[in-house]
């Protein structure tokens, strides 16, 4: 693109108010499906993305997609790691599919830093190298910075409507537990966090340099593993050129065992809410009240299928409902705006979060319709 698009001049704050974002949805497994340290769009069984997608997806009331990009294969050596112009071309591509469907986006370097394990590292953004060493830190900030300064480049001149968003769940292979398997919101995680805070300011400083409409572009600020309450106790916004343009995200799958494993079939007591809530509410001191937008940039249940136990999956696809309902209303009335992640998959032994046909646009059962107006309202 090269007349740069107008800017709205607005605060993030401000912006997401007048703009009326309120329900975010994720383009899940596509442009960040990989295989070998290689990305490619139908790897994990979608088909590619299309325009009636993204105009479905705004007809069911969202507001803002975030399209998560996994760059690995994608680019060459050191020093300049170019990244192949037919790739970013396919990611202008769909970002324009969902612009010209009227929705905001977000787009990322995803699995990019996919940690399997502690002692595995699948992907070249890892945190273990990171901290090792300080070579290793070095090449891998390198490679980061040049990635995003190419990407920052070519986005250049598009308007406020795309927003960048540094990295992904970005872990030591635990997690966001520590070595016990637990949360720790105490320091032995402390040069984990370290390490994100200074990539989030290496990620900041690198795309304002480039210039254009980069220079006030909204960009997403994650804590370590986008685990919430990492974000914040330890996440520590980048100093930024371009004042109240940083909007910050975590992520919730809470409690895994029911959202994401799926071994939990019932949700929806006392307990399980005032959970949400514990959750939600240090956001508003931390960030809200202080005018800093806050997403929720994946959250979701998985459909549950029990064929040999038709009342545990009754209960299961009830429970999902009523846990989609609170969660997205909860986020709402702290001013949070929770995007759902959408994988596509209904069928299968993976993970299934698929609401959308992806090939016409429309909701892929009766079931997803219902969750999908309760997350939007329509």
């Amino acid at each position: 693109m090269e007349t740069p698009q107008q800017m709205s001049g607005k605060s993030a704050f401000d912006y997401f108010i007048d703009e009326k974002i309120k329900t975010g949805w994720n383009l899940g497994d596509t442009l960040d499906a990989h295989e070998k340290r290689i990305s490619c769009e139908t790897l994990w069984d979608n088909p590619k993305a299309n325009h009636v997608l993204f105009s479905g997806v705004k007809k069911a009331g969202f507001d803002i997609v975030r399209i998560p990009v996994t760059w690995m294969g994608h680019f060459g050596g050191a020093p300049d790691f170019l990244i192949e112009e037919s790739f970013l071309q396919r990611v202008e591509e769909v970002t324009g599919y969902a612009q010209k469907a009227g929705l905001k986006v977000i787009i990322n370097m995803h699995h990019d830093g996919m940690t399997e394990s502690p002692k595995k590292n699948s992907g070249w953004h890892s945190i273990n190298r990171a901290r090792k060493s300080k070579k290793g830190y070095d090449e891998v900030t390198r490679t980061f910075m040049q990635l995003w300064k190419q990407i920052a480049r070519y986005f250049k001149n598009h308007g406020d409507w795309l927003f960048f968003e540094p990295m992904n769940e970005i872990h030591d292979g635990h997690w966001g537990n520590d070595e016990n398997g637990e949360l720790n919101v105490t320091q032995n995680l402390k040069k984990q966090f370290e390490i994100i805070n200074k990539w989030n300011q290496v990620f900041t400083d690198t795309v304002r340099e480039t210039g254009g409409n980069n220079s006030e572009r909204f960009l997403v600020i994650p804590g370590y593993c986008t685990v919430a309450e990492y974000t914040t106790s330890f996440l520590k916004l980048p100093k930024d050129s371009a004042l109240d343009k940083q909007v910050v995200t975590f992520h919730y799958y809470d409690p895994y065992e029911f959202s994401i494993e799926g071994s939990q079939s019932k949700w929806g007591s006392v307990q399980d809410r005032k959970k949400v809530d514990r959750g939600f509410t240090p956001f508003r001191k931390k960030f809200i009240d202080k005018k800093i937008p806050v997403i929720i940039g994946e959250s979701g249940a998985v459909l549950q299928l029990h064929p040999d136990d038709k009342e545990k999956e009754e209960i299961a696809r009830k429970s999902r409902l009523d846990y989609i309902s609170f969660v997205y209303n909860k986020a709402k009335e702290y001013k949070l705006v929770p995007f759902y992640w959408d994988c596509g998959a209904v069928t299968g032994g993976g993970e299934k979060f698929g609401l959308f046909n992806r090939r016409n646009g429309k909701p892929n059962s009766p079931e997803s319709d219902r969750i999908i107006k309760a997350m939007t309202g329509y």
